[in-house]
């Protein structure tokens, strides 16, 4: 606890806050100054309690406390924010759009792949297992998008997934780290396991939704679920979990993600056969995200949708999407 006392006392000397005028009934000066010197410990409510008193936030504090460690590349056995753990969990994001990157894409997946083993087959782990399998899961996921496998061929088969959903059975009260794990493994998951796993993951993201670094995490997790759904031509699960997005949207608007749920029922209402109610679903949606100058989004729901109307379901893989962070 030294160095966090530390920190409490560059925060509040920064602020021109004395040791008496911090203090109060819960927290003495002379307590407060032995914290701060290292001389004694304080429990956690008392350290929250003297966050606010110093006017800081947790996060803040440690973003501080942290400095230039909190920037360094994550240890393979731990993190110190939230981009952090997601890297020391997935490794590379992915963002292909052409031919030539989803090829240098899988070049560079092969390299990864063959390091995540050896650092597991080296330092057996949890965290190394899951490493290595998101980039086998990610690698199978590139070789299908080259070879335009159709989504059900490879996916929901469990192959990659095993360890991971085993770990989230496994897990009474999930945290943050538990539902990003789910959401990089739902796609390879068998259907029965990933759907009741995602109604946990949902059930699970409610308390992060005021977390300043994860307010969009409850719509992640929903708009994964409908985008995976759709893949699989289960237009009847679809039907049930749209409703559920419309209430994230009635207690927390959010005009993107208004828009992103109008564009998954213009494409549901195709695959269902009731396409002039999708184009002018489809129409107004365009007309929104215009208005409101989001201009790749309006270009990419207008494109999308002109496809889904004039091809079969077995294309919709062309423009899946699945967002983690």
């Amino acid at each position: 606890m030294a160095a966090l006392g530390e920190t409490i006392r560059q925060i509040r000397r920064n602020k021109g806050l004395t040791l008496a005028e911090v203090a109060d009934e819960q927290v003495t000066a002379s307590f407060l100054s032995k914290f701060e010197r290292g001389v004694t410990d304080m429990g956690t409510d008392r350290f929250l309690h003297i966050l606010n008193r110093i006017h800081t936030t947790p996060e803040e504090f440690f973003y501080i406390h942290l400095g230039t460690t909190a920037e360094k590349k994550a240890s393979q056995d731990g993190y110190y924010n939230r981009t952090a753990m997601f890297q020391s969990l997935f490794g590379h994001s992915l963002h292909i759009t052409s031919t030539a990157e989803a090829q240098q894409t899988l070049a560079n997946l092969i390299v990864w792949e063959k390091e995540a083993s050896e650092r597991y087959l080296t330092t057996p782990s949890l965290l190394n297992m899951l490493y290595w399998r998101a980039q086998q899961l990610m690698k199978q996921d590139v070789t299908d998008l080259i070879q335009k496998k159709p989504f059900g061929d490879s996916h929901g088969t469990a192959q990659f997934s095993n360890e991971a959903r085993q770990y989230l059975y496994n897990v009474n009260d999930w945290g943050e780290f538990e539902i990003y794990v789910f959401a990089i493994f739902a796609v390879d998951m068998r259907p029965a396991d990933e759907r009741r796993l995602f109604q946990v993951a949902l059930t699970r993201s409610k308390k992060y939704s005021s977390f300043p670094g994860a307010p969009k995490l409850r719509f992640n997790i929903i708009f994964n679920q409908l985008f995976l759904e759709m893949n699989r031509q289960a237009y009847a699960i679809v039907e049930a979990d749209l409703p559920q997005y419309a209430d994230l949207l009635r207690a927390d608007p959010n005009a993107e993600q208004e828009i992103w749920y109008r564009f998954i029922r213009a494409w549901w209402l195709y695959r269902t056969d009731r396409p002039t109610e999708a184009a002018a679903l489809g129409a107004r949606t365009v007309k929104l995200a215009t208005t409101l100058r989001m201009t790749k989004l309006a270009q990419f729901v207008q494109s999308v949708l002109a496809s889904v109307a004039t091809q079969g379901p077995e294309q919709d893989y062309t423009f899946f999407q699945q967002t983690v962070v």
